[in-house]
C-alpha cells in the first residue's frame, strides 16, 4: 500500500469504519529469527474472508503493510498472521516486533480478489517467506474440500517448512534454477492432472521471480486460467 500523509490515513479510519476492526494480541509466537507469528482476535462474524485475502495494517502514521491472515475462525473470533521480520529498520518489522498479548490495533478487514479455486483436484502455492501466509490459508481450504496441497517456497532455512507443516517443495533464495528443477519434476509426476486443467498454480511474493515462473508455465504448456498471480513485493519498489 502506497505511503500517506497522516490526515489522509486519519480520514480513511473514519470515513471507512465500518471496515476495520479493533484486535486484540492474544498470543505471539518466534517461529524462526525471521519469522513471528501472532494471533488476533476480533468480533469477525460479519466478516467475509476467503483464502488469502490481505488484512491491513496501519504500521505508523503514514503507512499500511499488507499480510496474509489464515486460521480464520469467524466463529471464535480468531486468526493468525505470520510476520517476516525482513529488515529491522523497516516500518512493518519494527511495528510488528513491539506487539505483545494485549495489545490492541485497527485492522482493515480481509479484501481482495478471488483467488483460490474451489473446483482445483491440486493446488500447488508457490512463493517466498512473504508468502507463508497465503499457502497456509490455501492448504487449510484445499483440505477442508479434500482436494490435494504441495507447495514450493524459496527460503533461507528448509526447517520452516517442517516446522508450519508445509510440506513441498524447497528452494535456496535466489536459485530460480532450483525453483525450475522442483516445477519440472512436479510436471512429471502429475503429467495427467496438468494435461486435464486440474491442478491450479497460485504465485505470490517477489513480483520478479512471479514473471519467470510464469513465463515458465506458460512454455509449459500450462493453461493461462490454471495460473493465478499476486506480487506481494519487488526489489526497487517500496509500499507493496
Amino acid at each position: 500500500m502506497p505511503s500517506l500523509p497522516k490526515w489522509i490515513n486519519d480520514t480513511l479510519e473514519n470515513v471507512m469504519s465500518s471496515k476495520f476492526k479493533e484486535c486484540t494480541v492474544i498470543h505471539t509466537e518466534s517461529v524462526s529469527a525471521e519469522l513471528r507469528l501472532i494471533r488476533f482476535a476480533s468480533d469477525l462474524e460479519d466478516v467475509h474472508f476467503e483464502p488469502a485475502y490481505a488484512i491491513g495494517i496501519r504500521v505508523n502514521e503514514k503507512d499500511y503493510r499488507n499480510y496474509s491472515p489464515f486460521n480464520f475462525n469467524r466463529n471464535n473470533g480468531t486468526f493468525d498472521v505470520l510476520f517476516h521480520l525482513h529488515d529491522a529498520d523497516s516500518a512493518g518489522s519494527s511495528f510488528v516486533k513491539q506487539l505483545s498479548a494485549g495489545d490492541s490495533t485497527k485492522i482493515l478487514m480481509p479484501r481482495g480478489k478471488r483467488f483460490f479455486d474451489p473446483n482445483a483436484e491440486i493446488h500447488f502455492s508457490i512463493g517466498d517467506e512473504t508468502s507463508l501466509g497465503s499457502s497456509l490459508s490455501i492448504k487449510e481450504a484445499a483440505e477442508d474440500i479434500g482436494s490435494s496441497f504441495v507447495c514450493l517456497h524459496e527460503l533461507e532455512e528448509s526447517s520452516t517448512l517442517k516446522d508450519l507443516e508445509l510440506y513441498g517443495y524447497y528452494a535456496p533464495k535466489n536459485d530460480i534454477q532450483n525453483i525450475i528443477e522442483a516445477l519440472n519434476d512436479f510436471l512429471k509426476e502429475e503429467k495427467q492432472a496438468v494435461y486435464n486443467n486440474e491442478a491450479v498454480f497460485y504465485l505470490t511474493g517477489n513480483g520478479n521471480t512471479m514473471s519467470v515462473i510464469r513465463k515458465f508455465l506458460k512454455a509449459k504448456g500450462i493453461d493461462g486460467k490454471c495460473i493465478r498471480s499476486q506480487a506481494y513485493w519487488m526489489e526497487g519498489k517500496r509500499g507493496m
